[in-house]
């Protein structure tokens, strides 16, 4: 599916939120200001569209990763087999939570009977979520959940503490394998896509605290975290950047796909075949590194198609009446390494 991407539609833009800032409980207390700078992925339709099917409106953060592709896989087969309209946007810029917002709100304007939500902001978006499942519109979160249970009807997303938790695990065996002695100064670099994602937060807390109660004390994870709002040629020169200040560097743990990738490319870019990775997903880059016999690296994936699939099978069954089951669901990880990538890869092939 081509989507378009957007940019300075400001007029229009302006004019859907004011009509939705003057729906009856309005949902937004400002319209959010566009500049000639601001990019997104307008709605588009992934199924085939027909009068009297439910509209299910998807909100995700970026759309130009194998991760968000396999989402957006899963949304248009669910479709497809239950017989609704779906239309996918998505920002540019993970953290860009203000257009998702506008997306949000343009979705209400045009009658969404349920809108998927990938919320850029687990904070920011709480707010205006609730204001929609106020008019009776479900919300259905996949990949990043919202804080407070209120604002949406149920979520199909990682248990991102323990993922986080795997991880840590992974890397201190890594580190082991590669020879790596337990009484040898080593740093251990961080990167991520957003400091207002909860799934961040939670990979986070779950890797340093493994890391606290098992990592030999004289390998340390870095304060200095790279930031790069799922931009992967931003996160491969944070790669290089901390590569070069810190001499030591012995693994780097990439948080998302973005982080994942940027640590994979910078690592190929400097020949740093001395450096374990750890990250999350299994984008071609990634693939690379972890079937490679020069690396060390793995990775921990996730059922983004099931995220999809489910989510919006779910909408569906919300919008005929039915309560969803669970408030949250996990829907597991695995780690791929050296040992399991070919069997993971015919199951990708054999989807």
């Amino acid at each position: 599916m081509n989507y378009m991407r957007k940019k300075a539609l400001k007029n229009i833009l302006i004019l859907l939120l004011l009509f939705a800032l003057l729906l009856p409980g309005g949902c937004g207390k400002e319209p959010v200001e566009e500049t000639a700078d601001t990019e997104y992925f307008e709605f588009e339709a992934v199924t085939e569209i027909q009068p009297g099917r439910p509209n299910v409106y998807v909100v995700l953060k970026v759309l130009t990763s194998q991760y968000w592709q396999d989402i957006v896989r899963g949304i248009t087969d669910a479709g497809n087999d239950c017989g609704a309209n779906v239309y996918v946007g998505a920002t540019i810029g993970e953290g860009d939570w203000e257009i998702q917002q506008s997306l949000m709100e343009e979705a209400v304007y045009r009658g969404a009977d349920a809108i998927i939500l990938a919320p850029g902001s687990s904070s920011r978006l709480t707010p205006y979520a609730k204001e929609v499942r106020k008019k009776g519109i479900p919300v259905i979160l996949v990949d990043t959940i919202l804080n407070d249970t209120d604002s949406f009807d149920t979520c199909y997303m990682t248990d991102n503490l323990q993922a986080g938790e795997l991880a840590a695990e992974e890397m201190i065996l890594l580190l082991k394998e590669s020879g790596l002695s337990e009484n040898e100064s080593a740093s251990i670099a961080i990167q991520i896509t957003s400091v207002s994602s909860q799934t961040v937060i939670d990979r986070l807390a779950g890797f340093n605290q493994y890391w606290s109660a098992n990592a030999p004390k004289s390998w340390v994870v870095l304060d200095d975290v790279g930031l790069n709002n799922g931009d992967s040629e931003l996160a491969k020169q944070n790669c290089i950047d901390v590569l070069e200040t810190y001499p030591d560097i012995k693994g780097v743990f990439g948080c998302n796909n973005s982080s994942t990738v940027g640590f994979a490319n910078g690592l190929m870019e400097t020949g740093r075949t001395d450096v374990v990775l750890i990250g999350f997903d299994y984008a071609d880059e990634t693939a690379k590194l972890v079937a490679s016999p020069q690396w060390c690296a793995a990775t921990v994936v996730q059922s983004q198609y099931n995220m999809g699939y489910d989510g919006l099978m779910t909408a569906i069954q919300i919008i005929k009446g039915e309560a969803a089951a669970y408030k949250f669901i996990d829907t597991g990880t695995l780690v791929i390494d050296e040992n399991s990538y070919l069997t993971y890869e015919q199951s990708l092939a054999g989807e």
